[in-house]
C-alpha cells in the first residue's frame, strides 16, 4: 500500500512539474507566433511581436505565481512531517 502511495506521489509531482513547464514557455511562445502572423499577414511593425511577448511573459508570471500558491496549499498538509515526527519520537524512546 505503501509503494501504491509513493508512486501516487510521484506521478503528481511529475504532473505538478509539467503543468510548471507548460505555463511558463506557452504563453509567450503561442503570443509570439501569433505577433508575427499578424506582422506578416497585415504589415503591422515589429512592435506587435514585443508588445505580445510582454503580454506572454506577465501571463506566464501570473501561471507561476497560481502554481506555486496552490502547490503550497496542497503540500502543506502532506504527512512527512507527522512521519518524521513519529520516527523522531520512536528512536528517542528506545535511547531512553
Amino acid at each position: 500500500m505503501k509503494k501504491k502511495n509513493d508512486l501516487l506521489k510521484s506521478l503528481r509531482l511529475l504532473g505538478y512539474l509539467t503543468q510548471f513547464g507548460l505555463s511558463v514557455i506557452l504563453p509567450p511562445l503561442i503570443l509570439v507566433f501569433l505577433g508575427v502572423w499578424l506582422c506578416d499577414r497585415y504589415g503591422i511593425g515589429p512592435w506587435l511581436i514585443v508588445v505580445l511577448l510582454l503580454l506572454g511573459l506577465v501571463s506566464s508570471g501570473c501561471s507561476v505565481y497560481r502554481f506555486f500558491k496552490t502547490f503550497v496549499r496542497e503540500t502543506k498538509d502532506e504527512p512527512y512531517e507527522k512521519e518524521a515526527e513519529k520516527t523522531d519520537k520512536g528512536d528517542r524512546g528506545d535511547e531512553a
